[in-house]
């Protein structure tokens, strides 16, 4: 029996057994209208849900009876063993490559510069920092993702008239001013950008008016090796940190209840309010390490769905790792989510999570994933029941420490797939930062056990509406028990440790929520 059909009856016996508490069956018996009417109604009521994932949670494909073996231990680049991503690192990297200028209807043409076989012939008209940008290049990565990076440009360059100074800047940065000859030479600089919003936008002039340069073969990467100044002693890759301890950074590490976090490093509450291990009534009374906080989320609320954390697109779909330590407390109706990576779409958030983490009664935890590339395109109207978080995702059970602290690593990179077929996705190219037509990887540990090694599919592109994921993605964690459609009951859960690490050349030991 297909799997929407299992879940249609599993939904309407909930359903039905709610009803016949206040109108018992034998009504229905005798009287076929009413049931039909009652059968309409329950179909209504789930397609007009305002939170169509409390429906969603159910609507998985057939997961894995068996964890995957752990074919490497603790290997954090794929080893040598088949079917490695090895060669899918380093590219996400790479911000901006435009070797030949083929991407010319991406740049900005200003102040009469043009593209020519493949060259920038760049008019300048006075100091970039003046407002002399003569060519332009905007948003090559999402804001969100970073705070202080380090950087590298290579490019090709000569003067072709005039004998002023070239200048190429990235936001308020001008890491490139000087004269260069009527030559050919190959330039590379390195350089810490900021985090202001303007730090994705890369502008090119010169400062002597009516000066020309002709510009080739430009690549921007992020090598990032600075200290981030917003998570002390962390390196720039790691752009989010969340250890809970409340005195270290002076303010707490969350903002409140549906307002845009303070500070870079906070979480935003998204539903209910969050305690921490300090509180008297706290199951547990120290953070993952045995001594500090940890954030306490779950029943206490009163809220009638969920209490979660929220970081606003803090992962991108390019390279990165992820990691945190999770206490389950409390068990949570099966197949409920403890952590998220949500993806954004225009129209609303009913995309499907690109990883979930759920808690399921045969004594295990699932890590549900994308992984069909005939779903990558897949929307509620040409499927029917395309509706939310974990629709059509492949779910690999593993075990772990039902109240007692398990340690989560993550490697991922979205991507639609070497082997989809879909329509154009070059206008997604900027967004990702590389081809998103291509394949992807998820590699997953569970206290220090390799669980998930997947290559390929590892996103979905369209929300159930048909708006297309964009911008990249916003992490959850907290309990998330559904409420009175789904008819689940709460549960407790602690957090500690929480990590990103955005870009290549990450391991394992970077974000290992252990030490």
């Amino acid at each position: 029996m297909p799997i929407i059909i299992e879940n249609g009856i599993f939904l309407l016996t909930k359903f039905y057994r709610f009803i016949n508490l206040i109108y018992p069956m034998k009504v229905y018996i005798k009287k076929p209208l009413i049931l039909f009417c009652f059968i309409c109604s329950f179909l209504l009521f789930i397609s007009c849900s305002k939170d169509s994932d409390l429906f969603n949670e159910y609507v998985l494909s057939e997961p894995e009876t068996e964890p995957i073996e752990n074919a490497d231990g603790v290997d954090t680049d794929g080893g040598d063993e088949e079917g490695s991503n090895e060669a899918n690192k380093g590219d996400v990297g790479v911000l901006l490559i435009d070797s030949n200028f083929d991407n010319q209807s991406k740049w900005e043409l200003l102040n009469g510069s043009t593209v020519s076989n493949g060259i920038l012939n760049l008019n300048a008209v006075g100091s970039v920092g003046g407002g002399g940008t003569s060519a332009r290049w905007s948003n090559i990565l999402n804001t969100h993702y970073y705070a202080t990076r380090r950087f590298r440009l290579t490019f090709d360059a000569r003067q072709v008239s005039g004998s002023g100074t070239l200048q190429i800047a990235q936001g308020g940065n001008i890491p490139f001013d000087q004269e260069i000859t009527s030559n050919w030479v190959t330039y590379t600089i390195e350089y810490n950008g900021n985090n202001s919003d303007a730090v994705n936008r890369v502008s090119i002039g010169g400062r002597g008016a009516g000066d020309e340069f002709q510009i080739d073969n430009l690549v921007l990467e992020i090598i990032g090796d600075t200290t981030n100044p917003n998570v002390p002693g962390k390196p720039a890759q790691i752009t989010f940190f969340t250890d809970f301890e409340l005195e270290t950074y002076g303010y707490k590490q969350w903002g409140s209840n549906g307002v845009p976090e303070d500070e870079i490093n906070q979480w935003e509450i998204d539903n209910g309010e969050p305690r921490d291990t300090t509180h008297p009534e706290a199951h547990i009374t120290s953070g993952r390490d045995g001594t500090g906080e940890a954030a306490w989320m779950g029943v206490y609320n009163n809220d009638p769905t969920r209490n979660e954390f929220v970081k606003d697109i803090a992962l991108p779909f390019g390279e990165h790792w992820n990691a945190f330590s999770i206490y389950p407390q409390d068990s949570l109706a099966d197949g409920r989510i403890l952590m998220q990576y949500r993806n954004l779409a225009p129209g609303g958030s009913s995309t499907v999570n690109a990883i979930s983490l759920r808690q399921y009664h045969n004594g295990k935890l699932g890590f549900a994933i994308c992984s069909d590339v005939s779903k990558v395109d897949q929307t509620r109207a040409n499927l029917g029941y395309w509706n939310g978080a974990g629709t059509n995702t492949e779910v690999i059970y593993v075990d772990y420490n039902f109240r007692g602290w398990n340690d989560v690593v993550i490697h991922y990179k979205g991507a639609f797939g070497a082997n989809y077929t879909g329509p154009d996705t070059s206008h997604l190219i900027d967004t990702f930062g590389y081809d998103p037509r291509s394949d992807g990887y998820v590699e997953i540990w569970i206290n220090g056990v390799k669980v998930v090694d997947h290559v390929g599919t590892t996103l979905y592109r369209y929300e159930r509406r048909g708006g297309e994921i964009r911008w990249g993605m916003s992490p959850k964690i907290g309990t998330y028990w559904g409420g009175p459609i789904s008819f689940a009951s709460g549960g407790n859960a602690y957090y500690d440790n929480y990590a990103i690490w955005v870009g290549p050349n990450g391991t394992y030991e970077d974000v290992d929520p252990s030490r």
